[in-house]
């Protein structure tokens, strides 16, 4: 059993991001979110108007086409927001198109550091609270743009005192 076993999961191939799923602590609406991301589903306009479901393709924040690298984090808006959480975490970063900062986050969410995972926490609901803002403003819902990144921090916070590992350094960022 144990050959087949291990003979299948060979075949299984690893995708380059899992590092940033493993032992992620965020809300399960935001995994879901991110693993659409990481997969390149989520259903952005350039996505629906290739489709044909909606007639045009920019971006609900500025005049650009609404890709999955625009709206996460090259637009100035969501940019914006994703560098306020950065910064809150004490990491130094300049926001990148989401391919880019897929790579640069592999490579910052390596092994079990305390860094790593808040900034794995930190991405599922950063992604979640920009893919919220962007639905809420596409579809004019009250949702308060301006609320959002103390939303993101907000849960972070919540989600993160459950892990005993993570309290301390929660409770130094809150000061």
């Amino acid at each position: 059993m144990r050959q087949v076993y291990n003979h299948l999961r060979a075949q299984d191939f690893q995708v380059p991001w899992f590092r940033i799923f493993c032992g992620n602590i965020a809300r399960p609406r935001a995994l879901i979110t991110l693993w659409l991301a990481c997969h390149g589903k989520l259903p952005t306009r350039s996505r629906l108007f290739r489709f044909g479901i909606v007639n045009y393709a920019t971006c609900c924040f500025c005049s650009k086409e609404e890709t999955i690298d625009h709206i996460l984090f090259e637009c100035n808006e969501t940019s914006r927001i994703w560098k306020q959480v950065l910064d809150w975490l004490g990491i130094a970063h300049d926001p990148k198109p989401w391919s880019e900062e897929l790579c640069w986050l592999m490579q910052q969410c390596r092994g079990k550091s305390v860094r790593a995972t808040m900034l794995k926490l930190a991405l599922a609901e950063s992604v979640y609270g920009v893919w919220q803002l962007r639905n809420s403003v596409s579809f004019d819902k009250e949702l308060d743009a301006t609320k959002i990144v103390s939303n993101i921090l907000d849960v972070i916070v919540y989600r993160g005192w459950t892990s005993l590992k993570l309290r301390s350094h929660i409770a130094l960022l809150m000061l």
